[in-house]
């Protein structure tokens, strides 16, 4: 299946990541600049009510916000946000979070995190833990204890889910942990070596370029070890005990080979796992629901099957 053409055309009136350094500041402000135009006709979602505050971390402050369904509650998802670990706020997923806040009648968490390339690695993965941390020991006020607890994320935002949740499980500091993943064309390879996937080399995605990925990589990653499972959760040589996963793949994506890689080997581990891919589609579909209706029919799919697999936990239970 070809790209969808409503897509195609809005992509084509999106400015590119130019060759070589990112200026970030100026690339910040024309994500900001756009928001406007991803809510759509519809406008935003209702939702119950929306809470800011600061969570004090020994990190520093960690922004978060809380989003109320009008519903009782179905659960709760701690939703981290994208944006190559370098771009990407509060507000930057705002839409979206209503969104799903909405539809999954969820109380919805998203957290921000220190950006590349002024604060690199661990900077970004210290605060989505201290986040999370701070999401599973307040479920009580969240959206309960008794309905799944569920961390998710697009892009960047997928790697620290899945390196939030290794995390967890190999700490004694959390009583609790999340009851599920959904990790949206989640990065889970950052080593060099994973630059030879197919879908990397193929460079098909005209939203997201491979030599992007590469540049905000490098300045995410920049002296550590790619091969921490911290950055990288592929590597993670044992996957067992994670939380079940909903992993979304777009055929276009140069993430696509590594985000599947991860859905098979958490499968061999006995990780309960669903697969989405969609051909149709790009790098950041879910943000684009309101305006495209391709991803909006998609974005449902993946809430529908979210919820699902969020029912079975609970029957399981």
């Amino acid at each position: 299946m070809s790209l969808d053409p409503v897509l195609k055309q809005l992509l084509d009136q999106v400015p590119s990541i130019p060759d070589g350094p990112i200026d970030y500041p100026s690339l910040r402000a024309q994500a900001a600049s756009m928001l406007p135009m991803f809510i759509g006709p519809a406008g935003l979602a209702v939702v119950a009510s929306v809470e800011d505050f600061l969570l004090e971390s020994e990190h520093g402050r960690v922004a978060m916000r809380i989003y109320h369904p009008s519903s009782t509650p179905k659960g709760t998802l701690h939703f981290i946000h994208g944006g190559g670990w370098s771009i990407g706020d509060l507000p930057t997923v705002d839409h979206t979070a209503r969104r799903l806040c909405r539809d999954l009648s969820m109380v919805v968490v998203t957290s921000t995190y220190r950006l590349a390339p002024e604060h690199p690695f661990p900077a970004a993965f210290d605060d989505s833990l201290a986040a999370a941390g701070w999401v599973v020991q307040n479920l009580e006020r969240l959206g309960g204890r008794n309905v799944p607890a569920i961390i998710g994320g697009d892009s960047a935002g997928g790697n620290l889910a899945a390196a939030v949740c290794i995390a967890m499980r190999d700490s004694d500091s959390f009583q609790k942990a999340f009851d599920m993943q959904l990790l949206l064309y989640p990065a889970v390879d950052l080593r060099p070596v994973a630059f030879g996937y197919p879908s990397r080399k193929n460079d098909a995605d005209p939203s997201l370029r491979t030599a992007s990925i590469e540049l905000c990589i490098s300045d995410y990653v920049a002296d550590a070890d790619p091969a921490d499972t911290r950055v990288s959760p592929l590597v993670a040589v044992n996957k067992r005990g994670l939380p079940p996963a909903l992993i979304v793949v777009l055929s276009v994506d140069p993430l696509r080979d590594e985000a599947v890689a991860y859905a098979s080997a958490l499968k061999a581990d006995g990780v309960p796992t669903e697969l989405m891919e969609f051909s149709n589609l790009t790098h950041g579909f879910v943000h684009f629901a309101g305006i495209i209706p391709a991803a909006d029919v998609a974005t449902r799919s993946v809430i529908e099957t979210c919820l699902a697999m969020a029912n079975n936990l609970q029957s399981v239970a």
